[in-house]
């Protein structure tokens, strides 16, 4: 044998034997230690990292809590949100409270995230216990903020069920809308027929509550399946529940086929809510694609459903260009 051959052998076996202590299995009872923790805390390597950090808080006890905190509190202005929310998770199963409270203890530019770490892992494992905790908070913007990370752990744990109740008791706003669309939003990871129970199963008292609950049900469906949330919402046309879930989903609709979702809308019953959705459809798809707007509706034949997109087109008209309005007027199937 060639002594280059002798070589290429002999750092080929060395390669291979460092490589291979590189990439052994750590030992359990190495990670399960705090100093496998610190080790974590500074690995550049994300993948090892995270390894290594999840490991050790799997078995994150009241015993070793203190020695984890000392060697995090360091890395705090570093910290992921991710890894901030699992540390929390850890942390609460045995002191809520605890956690919950050091989060609030923090420097203001750790406070925010962590406390919203700590009502993820609340609101994930006991989500009433979190909502007393956080009624407490007296600064209104942490409330409002860490009350959507409480919900969005809620609506991820086991008793995602009676979110919705929970938020059905909250005053109507904004706080209430976005907290449905968190809930709508994590229900829509098992499928569309998932949202559709979830709506349909709210009792419609009160019945803004149920409006409410359509329209963050048809807002996550139609950006997903526009012609199935459609075909839905013609088994409920009957309740005034749907009246913006209609608008909704024809906003959504025509930015991506505007002659179907029109035929959808025109097609429906003779009603005023069909007519305000036509004509809230068509001001969306005119805005975004003016020219295939209009041609659509200068080939569809004179008819009552088109009326409320014709008006639009009179109304949009009507002061600088007199005469493109009185031509669109002129095409109304209804001169009234």
């Amino acid at each position: 044998m060639k002594w280059t051959a002798v070589i290429f052998v002999a750092l080929a076996l060395a390669l291979g034997f460092s490589l291979g202590r590189t990439t052994a299995p750590v030992l359990e009872n190495e990670l399960a230690s705090v100093a496998s923790f610190k080790q974590a805390l500074e690995d550049p390597n994300w993948l090892t990292r995270s390894y290594r950090f999840s490991s050790f808080l799997v078995g994150l006890n009241p015993e070793n809590l203190p020695e984890a905190l000392e060697a995090l509190e360091p890395h705090l202005p570093w910290l992921l949100t991710d890894e901030f929310r699992v540390f929390m998770l850890a942390w609460v199963r045995f002191d809520a409270s605890g956690a919950f409270e050091q989060a609030q203890a923090w420097p203001p530019q750790i406070r925010r995230n962590a406390g919203a770490a700590a009502m993820y892992a609340w609101g994930f494992l006991n989500p009433l216990e979190a909502v007393r905790a956080l009624s407490t908070v007296e600064d209104a913007g942490l409330q409002e903020f860490w009350g959507g990370r409480l919900l969005a752990g809620w609506t991820h744990g086991e008793y995602r069920d009676t979110a919705s109740d929970y938020i059905s008791k909250l005053p109507e706003g904004q706080i209430r809308l976005a907290y449905l669309g968190t809930l709508a939003w994590e229900i829509s990871k098992e499928g569309p027929e998932a949202v559709m129970r979830w709506a349909e199963g709210v009792p419609n008292d009160p019945p803004r509550f149920k409006q409410a609950v359509f329209i963050k049900a048809t807002s996550t469906l139609a950006g997903v399946d526009a012609p199935l949330t459609a075909h839905w919402l013609n088994g409920h046309l009957d309740h005034d529940y749907v009246d913006d879930a209609l608008m909704i989903v024809a906003g959504s609709w025509v930015t991506n086929d505007g002659p179907a979702a029109m035929k959808w809308l025109t097609g429906l019953p003779p009603t005023k809510k069909r007519d305000t959705a036509v004509k809230s459809g068509f001001r969306v798809w005119f805005n975004r694609s003016p020219q295939e707007a209009e041609s659509w509706l200068k080939s569809v034949s004179p008819e009552y459903a088109v009326d409320p997109a014709v008006r639009f087109m009179v109304e949009r008209n009507r002061d600088k260009r007199p005469g493109v309005s009185r031509m669109w007027a002129a095409r109304l199937a209804s001169k009234s």
